[in-house]
């Protein structure tokens, strides 16, 4: 849960920085989620499922990544559709399905 909690952080720093730097709403949120890929991949292979870092590991790990990602954009472009100057929310919610999604995916499909 730490480790969730910290790459979530790392994730959203990464995303309202950008966006308080005036950079589009969903290239804050792409360059975001790369950041956050990239340490929870490692963080999470570690720390969190004691698994070994393998090149198979990481590509099933890129996948879902790019699968929680899009589920992470559903909720998001609702959200904005209906009430667009929710941005922030919208990012929270988004980061929950995303998280949740690649919870699940890495627990049993990625790291077993």
């Amino acid at each position: 849960m730490i480790v969730g909690l910290l790459n979530t952080g790392v994730t959203a720093l990464v995303i309202f920085f950008l966006m308080y730097a005036k950079f589009n709403l969903y290239a804050a949120n792409a360059i975001g989620y790369v950041v956050g890929i990239i340490f929870s991949f490692v963080v999470n292979s570690v720390f969190t499922f004691n698994s070994k870092l393998s090149l198979g590991k990481l590509s099933k790990f890129v996948a879902t990544c790019g699968i929680a990602y899009i589920i992470n954009l559903i909720p998001l472009k609702l959200i904005l559709f209906f009430f667009p100057e929710y941005t922030v929310f919208a990012q929270l919610v988004g980061m929950a399905f995303y998280t949740v999604t690649g919870f699940i995916l890495n627990r049993f499909w990625v790291m077993k």
